[in-house]
């Protein structure tokens, strides 16, 4: 048997087994409101002008949302969700092991990190979409003479998944730019033509609808990029250029990931077209990180991408993935330890699909099957405070939910200061107590703040600058006019309900 049947046949179950892993884990996995939210937001839409519309301040572009919308048209199912995700970030993976030229190791340690294996697979957001689109373009950029068209579309899409994958689009036009004048010196008489221009003004398009759909409204509570001042991008660029460790600390080590960080960047260094886009991407991102909105892990986790993207640039122009005398002791250093070492320390990472497995990673899931197997509730209005904590119970059950802070119904709720900022339980009780009067339906308050009930007055400050307070007197009112019913308390996350009917 052949070298190549014997790697193809090791690809293969590699593959099989990071989909077997994928899909079990996706079984158990319970949908938090993030990612329900996007696909409430497609179902919701009823034409693409539409999902346009009620995308423009979710603060990412379309794209993602784009697939769920296709795919709730073809079937108008919650399957939708895990089925696209997974689709997605299997394509990506199986493009990384056929195409890629890392070393076989480097690949299999790749798709069994838990960026692959789960941030970007059964976590089902649009952090999947860039991890394959950016291993499209590594594959396509090599001969981006010939692939120059389908190249351009794929950078422009790339833009329309997030920001950060937005900003990674301007460095590689940056690459393209550079690797187009460095060849017209190498040929004086070559022409700059429309394989040269056509793609910039297509990436350029991706940028401009990235921007159009992502800027946020001045009256946002998601991002104080508003109010940054000059001291602030001071501050970040110094946090981003000294301590990267900082910026990505979700990602890497403290300290020891600065070192991981800056072997990796300046392993490209005698490649300068390469070594620009690696610096420039990841101060770039450390800066956004301090001003723009504070980096997670998934967040991070697409430096990683773009990274593999670089040096798959650089193998590729040696045809191969394995140490030569040609390369740079500098890149080898950079390849097989720096960015080997990145991939390695997320290995111990997947163990968050492993809690997955064992543990409820959000309430949604039981206190909809409470729902669903209840005579008495299972067309009860839900009243919720925090408002946003119950945005994944749509994908486990029908019930109707009405948002006191915004005084109407629906399944997401609205990241602006026209929801108010300050509520208390005496109007929480109220607003229920109308809806219950005005629909006749049984009503359910689900609180998901803790101490309510151990404080005879008392007040709560919690995300995007919200307010829930209480005083003794409504304390009692709300005893008298309310019963508890059931408690959803095991999740990991903060999507933990109590749960209280109106007398």
């Amino acid at each position: 048997m052949s070298f190549n049947k014997v790697h193809t046949i090791i690809v293969v179950i590699l593959l099989g087994a990071w989909l077997a892993a994928v899909i079990f884990t996706t079984t158990r996995h319970e949908y938090l409101r993030d990612e329900v939210r996007a696909w409430s937001l497609a179902r919701a839409a009823n034409s693409l002008m539409d999902l346009f519309e009620l995308t423009r301040n979710e603060g990412h572009p379309v794209l993602w949302y784009l697939l769920l919308y296709v795919g709730k048209s073809i079937a108008d199912t919650p399957l939708v969700l895990p089925i696209t995700s997974i689709i997605v970030a299997f394509a990506a993976v199986a493009v990384f092991m056929f195409l890629s030229p890392f070393p076989p190791w480097i690949k299999g340690l790749f798709i069994f990190s838990a960026l692959p294996l789960y941030e970007y697979s059964v976590m089902a957001r649009n952090y999947g979409i860039s991890m394959l689109l950016l291993f499209i373009a590594a594959s396509l950029y090599r001969n981006k003479q010939k692939h120059w068209l389908p190249l351009s579309f794929v950078l422009a899409l790339l833009a329309n998944t997030n920001v950060h994958s937005a900003i990674f689009v301007c460095l590689i036009m940056v690459l393209w730019v550079w690797d187009a004048v460095t060849a017209r010196k190498a040929a004086p008489g070559q022409v700059l033509g429309w394989s040269f221009f056509i793609p910039l003004a297509v990436s350029a398009t991706g940028i401009v609808l990235c921007a159009l759909g992502t800027i946020p409204p001045q009256n946002n509570i998601l991002t104080d990029v508003y109010s940054v001042t000059a001291n602030d991008l001071a501050f970040a660029l110094f946090g981003a250029i000294f301590r990267p460790d900082l910026s990505f600390s979700a990602m890497v080590p403290p300290v020891a990931g600065t070192v991981l960080l800056y072997f990796a960047v300046f392993g490209l260094l005698h490649r300068p077209n390469l070594l620009l886009p690696a610096l420039g991407g990841q101060i770039a991102l450390g800066v956004f990180f301090y001003v723009g909105y504070i980096g997670s892990y998934r967040h991070e986790g697409l430096f990683l991408s773009f990274i593999l993207f670089l040096y798959w640039i650089a193998l590729a122009s040696w045809g191969t993935g394995t140490v030569t005398k040609q390369k740079p002791p500098l890149f080898n250093i950079g390849l097989y330890g720096a960015l080997f070492g990145l991939i390695l320390v997320n290995i111990p990472k997947t163990s968050i699909a492993l809690l997955d497995i064992r543990m409820d990673m959000s309430s949604s899931k039981a206190f909809g099957a409470f729902l669903n197997e209840s005579e008495v509730y299972r067309d009860a209005i839900i009243v919720p405070e925090p408002d946003y904590l119950i945005e994944s119970l749509p994908y486990y059950a029908h019930n109707t939910i009405y948002l006191p802070r915004e005084h109407r119904f629906g399944t997401t709720v609205s990241w602006t200061t026209e929801a108010n900022g300050v509520l208390s339980l005496g109007e929480l009780v109220s607003a229920a107590h109308d809806i219950k009067v005005r629909y006749g339906r049984p009503v359910l308050i689900v609180l998901g703040h803790t101490g309510v009930d151990k404080h005879a007055n008392g007040w709560i400050k919690f995300s995007y600058n919200k307010t829930f307070k209480w005083s003794l007197d409504e304390r009692e009112e709300a005893d008298r006019l309310m019963m508890p019913v059931s408690e959803f308390l095991s999740a990991m996350s903060d999507e933990k309900y109590r749960v209280y009917a109106l007398k």
